[in-house]
């Protein structure tokens, strides 16, 4: 407790001196290291095209290419550090290492989670704020990256349900490598070094280990962005060659002094046209950490090796500027509060989120972290109580991790809402439960306290094939769904507008005793199917190349493929598709579009003073032309079209419970309790024994 009290005495009394601390982050002059202000320059240039590239700034679509160099970065500064240790004690002094760390990170990361979560509650609805609480506790334990992969969140799929701490994945991947790096350079260290020659540091041997470890990496890197693009990109394991080629790049420094000036002045400035390169060209599409990584990566390690020695026409002089330095110096604190005013202030201002909002959202997020630099993160560096003991900096990991913790169990909103099993009425028809939720709508009846799914878990609550899938890895493995002894053979084709009817067809396939398959790949637009979009990534290459090959072995009765048609590229695309595999089967029924609502609903429901008529949906004329478009390209390539509104929605009023069940998960997505729900509405109007589809009429609202 003693110790405590003296830490807070002496961060009130580093606050008020921070005017005579100067920072040298990693690099300070107590730690032994040469400081480069170009190195400070280079925090400057990463943080801001990330800044820019999340505040939607046109131009820097491949900014996200900032952490890649924040990787190298720490990868070359940590490393010299560990090296120091070395050659001064024939060793790596791990509780400094970490107590370092600690102090270094900690303060700023944990003061911003925790007004984070504060701030979802107050501003975000019930369920995102709920989420985002289990994210603080993850990001806390710097486990982010794998929370995100695991639920399989699309980094670049930024919307107002976007976790305002989705940006700490990085920093759980710089601390995740942090507790194996020091213990393999560590052990290199007591294998090789010569206790008997003073400052040795076993450089070779480091280096052949670094480049085993970048290489594995490298390689895992390449195949896992291709088969599971969103576990790479959060994986450790994928990013680990980015810093390790940092750290190599420290180890190997007293022999790349030795390049001729020229050359390290040109390598400079080559690294930094790579960096813009990536910038202004890289999209969300490109194949990050795979190859395209390259060019970041290379040109911010080209950028750290022309900048050793600061050669004469060199690059540091423009990186060393005092405004960059300035940014550079703020840039970690920077990059925490940049990503959660961002997204908070979009969801605050909802539509008024425009250019002037982002540019003013950025301004202040340069505010808050000069704040936050000066008034936490430079103090709590430098602060002597936690400094003068080697363990003392450790203390703040409990601290943080109370903190955080505690505000996720006293903040979490309640909701009085339960889960239910299946439908209220499962007797009712799909076309009259829908009438009834119209009529219950209409008189404002409130919201059920029980659904299913249950509105806590219905915004994540999507269909997924399990080890069927080809999502987000993709296994070429296809599953077989229906009656195994069938004689006729339903196959279901597409992205997740096809994925969403699975539950529906596999019980029709089953009661009609057919085969039934679904080759379908989510987040595979049709668009890119023909290369329309340009922005097709590559595991939905390889997925179409599998699915041109599987669908005519199947030798269907009936093929499904189901649509989204908000572009006109869209559309181009699904009318390929259909031109490819209408001479595959039988019969070929392109369905509609499901209805869209503005929100979740669920989302609505939870809301304070929400009942069942404030969150039914009226679909606009817009919206109600825009759905007739499938029908269209169904009569241009001579296929059959079932229009499936009436199984959402009565005259366009789109209810958000329908017979205890929610819909949607997301307002264009089936939850799969509802798929389920519509089959017996559903098999008929597709009429797999005859030879075209019926459409689904609407039920009359009952009168009251």
């Amino acid at each position: 407790m003693r110790v405590m009290v003296k830490i807070l005495e002496q961060t009130m009394e580093s606050s008020s001196a921070v005017t005579r601390l100067g920072n040298r982050g990693t690099q300070s002059p107590s730690s032994g290291a040469e400081f480069r202000p170009d190195i400070q320059g280079m925090r400057a240039l990463a943080v801001g095209i990330v800044v820019l590239d999340h505040g939607r700034i046109a131009g820097f679509s491949g900014g996200f290419v900032g952490v890649d160099v924040f990787f190298v970065i720490s990868g070359f500064l940590i490393t010299g550090l560990l090296l120091n240790d070395i050659a001064k004690y024939s060793r790596v002094r791990f509780t400094k290492f970490y107590s370092r760390r600690a102090q270094r990170i900690l303060p700023a990361a944990t003061v911003t989670i925790a007004l984070t979560s504060v701030a979802s509650v107050l501003i975000l609805g019930v369920i995102q704020a709920r989420a985002v609480l289990v994210d603080s506790v993850w990001a806390v334990f710097f486990g982010a990256n794998i929370h995100f992969a695991s639920v399989g969140t699309d980094y670049f799929a930024v919307s107002t349900g976007t976790s305002p701490l989705l940006h700490y994945w990085s920093l759980s991947v710089e601390e995740q490598f942090y507790l194996v790096w020091p213990a393999l350079i560590g052990l290199v260290a007591v294998l090789f070094v010569k206790k008997d020659v003073t400052g040795h540091v076993p450089r070779l041997q480091i280096s052949l280990a670094l480049l085993v470890v970048s290489i594995g990496s490298f390689w895992l890197a390449v195949v896992q962005t291709s088969s599971n693009p969103t576990g790479a990109y959060f994986s450790t394991f994928d990013r680990t060659w980015e810093l390790a080629l940092g750290a190599l790049l420290a180890v190997s420094s007293p022999a790349l002094k030795r390049i001729p000036g020229a050359l390290r002045a040109t390598l400079a400035w080559a690294g930094l046209v790579s960096i813009a390169v990536a910038t202004m060209v890289f999209t969300t599409s490109t194949a990050i950490p795979s190859y395209p990584t390259l060019l970041p990566v290379l040109g911010a390690g080209a950028i750290l090796v022309g900048g050793l020695g600061a050669p004469r026409g060199g690059a540091h002089r423009l990186l060393s500027l005092r405004p960059l330095r300035f940014l550079g110096d703020i840039s970690y604190s920077l990059y925490l509060w940049h990503w959660p005013l961002l997204i908070l202030g979009a969801a605050y201002w909802g539509t008024h989120d425009t250019f002037v909002v982002r540019c003013s959202l950025i301004i202040a997020s340069v505010v808050v972290a000069a704040a936050s630099y000066y008034g936490l993160e430079n103090p709590m560096r430098h602060t002597k109580v936690l400094s003068v003991a080697s363990w003392r900096g450790l203390l703040l990991w409990p601290v943080a991790l109370g903190v955080v913790v505690s505000i996720a169990i006293v903040a979490a909103p309640d909701v009085p809402f339960a889960g239910a099993t299946g439908a209220t009425n499962p007797s009712l028809s799909p076309t009259l439960a829908i009438a009834q939720a119209v009529s219950a709508a209409l008189s404002d009846a409130p919201v059920p306290h029980a659904t299913d799914p249950s509105l806590l878990s219905a915004n994540a609550d999507h269909v997924t094939l399990g080890a069927c899938s080809q999502y987000p890895k993709f296994t070429g493995h296809l599953c077989q769904l229906g009656d195994p002894a069938g004689t006729h053979t339903l196959v279901l084709f597409g992205n997740s507008h096809s994925v969403m009817w699975e539950p529906a067809l596999a019980a029709i396939a089953k009661s009609a005793h057919w085969k039934f398959y679904a080759v379908v790949r989510e987040a595979c637009g049709y668009d890119g199917y023909v290369g329309l979009s340009g922005k097709l990534p590559n595991a939905c290459t390889t997925f179409y190349a599998w699915a041109k090959k599987m669908v005519p072995g199947l030798h269907a009765d009936l093929l499904v493929i189901g649509s989204y048609t908000a572009t006109t590229l869209w559309r181009q695309g699904e009318t390929a598709v259909i031109d490819q595999f209408r001479s595959e089967t039988r019969r070929l029924v392109l369905l509609s579009d499901v209805p869209w609502t503005p929100h979740s609903p669920a989302t609505c429901l939870v809301a304070a003073g929400a009942n069942q008529g404030t969150c039914m949906t009226t679909e606009p004329a817009s919206r109600i032309a825009g759905h007739a478009a499938p029908a269209t390209i169904a009569r241009a390539t001579h296929v059959q079209y079932l229009d499936v509104a009436n199984l959402l929605c009565d005259q366009w009023r789109c209810p958000a419970v329908i017979d205890g069940l929610i819909p949607t998960y997301d307002g264009i997505h089936l939850t799969p309790q509802y798929s389920a729900f519509i089959a017996p509405a559903l098999g008929p109007a597709l009429n797999l024994a005859g030879t075209r589809t019926v459409p689904i009429t609407a039920v009359a609202i009952p009168s009251s």
